[in-house]
């Protein structure tokens, strides 16, 4: 079968889903401060081996209740899902599900896949068949080299020169999902200030997964269940939030 689709873009011109992936790490709640600083709306597609430790559990909880959007990495056992049959990898990917559940009320509905060379077609359709959204990015922010402030090789530099390049070429503003890594060999915590006044700087707004898509019911109700829900901060909900607030000169 063909591989499922993956969403890399928002359904909207001048929007911008900035999302982190693998985490929590140490780096993820210096990172949400941040964001909470400059009124921002992140997207953590959190890694639920790493949801046992309490220090984490408690840092998801944390994002959550702050409005951001959780989604969920998901690595395939081994990174080879020839290894496994259907049935196993479905209940893995339960378990993982009911990991993040089990700590905000709701389960994921937006999954990324960890990086394999070669996609992964098999867990993918695995996936959509389960009624999760596949998420991947047309922005990718290089943070796992870029380590500078600014200057070439800054993070900071992906932004605007991603947003140039789509101005030159279209004459217009673009919609993108941006990838991070929050983890503390990245460049994405020291990077916030500056994404945000890039993103600022050209008119774009950040938002929630949610938001991107013009989806209100962006969860799944349990992780085994095919029926969405929504919350108090999705899209349409009185607390949903988009945009972000330029940061001022001595924060950066």
């Amino acid at each position: 079968r063909p591989a499922a689709p993956q969403i890399s873009s928002c359904r909207t011109q001048g929007q911008i889903a900035v999302t982190y992936s693998e985490g929590p790490s140490d780096a993820t709640a210096k990172i949400v401060r941040h964001l909470n600083n400059f009124n921002a709306k992140g997207n953590f597609f959190v890694n639920a081996s790493w949801l046992y430790t309490q220090q984490y559990a408690m840092v998801i909880q944390n994002i959550y209740n702050s409005g951001h959007f959780i989604g969920m990495t998901y690595r395939v056992r081994d990174d080879d899902s020839s290894l496994w049959s259907h049935a196993q990898i479905r209940d893995d990917i339960i378990k993982n599900a009911q990991t993040v559940e089990s700590l905000i009320g709701v389960s994921p509905k937006y999954v990324r896949l960890h990086y394999t060379p070669e996609r992964d077609v098999k867990t993918e359709a695995i996936l959509a068949d389960m009624g999760y959204v596949l998420v991947g990015y047309n922005l990718d922010s290089q943070d796992y080299s870029r380590k500078d402030s600014v200057g070439p090789n800054s993070i900071d530099d992906v932004y605007r020169s991603a947003f140039v390049r789509q101005r030159d070429t279209y004459d217009a503003m673009g919609s993108f999902i941006s990838v991070q890594y929050d983890i503390p060999e990245t460049g994405a915590l020291n990077a916030v200030p500056f994404m945000v006044n890039a993103i600022n700087d050209e008119g774009y707004d950040m938002v929630r997964m949610d938001g991107c898509l013009n989806d209100p019911q962006p969860y799944k109700k349990s992780a085994t269940s095919l029926e969405t829900v929504s919350d108090k901060f999705s899209f349409e909900q009185p607390e949903y939030h988009s945009g972000q607030q330029p940061v001022p000169e001595d924060m950066l």
